[in-house]
């Protein structure tokens, strides 16, 4: 993903499903989870405060400029979009897409048109959240 401004891109997949096990989803899909949580388990806060969750979720990071300053999303979408059976055989029923923008000044950036084609082909919502930049 290109920018005009200066602007940092988080970007990331939600998954979830009630009998979706990120553990599992690990073991056989050799992808890297983050903020994992497994059925049943007890949850520390929010929603489900002291109770058992009644799904599993994680989250896939695709893009971090952070990371990976001027990344490109392609590749990482790609990869997503061949894994999509693989998750889904293990039991996630719930996947979005997730583009945070940090910016300074106004709030520009732009997606390729391949990378709009590689979103458009997983067939899964994209939500664009924008934030001034922390200082």
């Amino acid at each position: 993903m290109s920018q005009r401004l200066p602007a940092r891109r988080f970007l990331y997949c939600l998954l979830q499903g009630d009998s979706f096990s990120p553990s599992l989803a690990e073991e056989r899909t050799g992808l890297l989870l983050v903020d994992k949580n497994e059925p049943g388990e007890v949850a520390p806060s929010g929603r489900y405060d002291g109770k058992a969750l009644p799904y599993g979720s994680a989250m896939l990071v695709l893009l971090d400029d952070d990371l990976e300053p001027g990344g490109s999303a392609l590749e990482p979408l790609r990869a997503l979009k061949a894994r999509l059976p693989d998750l889904r055989a293990v039991g996630v029923t719930g996947v979005s897409l997730f583009l945070v923008v940090a910016y300074e000044g106004p709030c520009h950036f732009e997606l390729s048109p391949e990378e709009l084609v590689e979103i458009s082909g997983l067939g899964v919502p994209l939500a664009v959240s924008c934030h001034p930049a922390a200082t």
